[in-house]
């Protein structure tokens, strides 16, 4: 293993599940990236108190067409993660996450997924600026959908 921080890997960022024979090798450039995701992933473990699964981090553009995701997605870019926390629901984790100023103070997207919360880092397509979305991962008619719950503000949540 190749660890990054105490608690996670290079391996466990880049790992392809089910989609065994794909080369998910991250560019090394991207090194700076996949440290700065293991380290707001140390951050989200300390809130919530327990170990941390992770069903992805870094999906290189195969992984990513494989898995369904959007060409925009941060997980491209090694700016983002898919947790699981090993003793919350989804709601409780992303609610302590969101408690937590100096967490979302540099978070870009956090949504609550199929089975994981996503956790983005701001990306260069919003000048590395935070939006501080708050989404919720729905099924409308087959297809996956992200709506607006809200904005993480410093004063508290805004619902859109």
């Amino acid at each position: 293993m190749t660890p990054l921080t105490e608690h996670f890997s290079l391996e466990e960022l880049t790992k392809v599940g089910s989609h065994a024979g794909i080369d998910n090798t991250p560019a090394p450039e991207l090194a700076g990236s996949l440290l700065r995701v293991a380290q707001k992933l140390e951050q989200a473990r300390a809130i919530w108190a327990c170990p941390v699964l992770i069903s992805y981090g870094y999906r290189c553009k195969a992984l990513n067409d494989a898995v369904g995701s959007h060409d925009t997605s941060a997980h491209l870019l090694a700016l983002a993660a898919d947790a699981v926390p090993t003793n919350l629901t989804l709601r409780e984790a992303f609610d302590a996450l969101v408690a937590d100023p100096s967490f979302c103070e540099d978070v870009d997207q956090l949504i609550i997924e199929r089975g994981c919360v996503h956790i983005g880092l701001a990306i260069p397509a919003h000048g590395n600026v935070p939006r501080h979305e708050l989404r919720l991962d729905q099924d409308v008619n087959g297809v996956r959908t992200y709506p607006l719950m809200g904005f993480w503000t410093a004063q508290g949540v805004q619902h859109a």
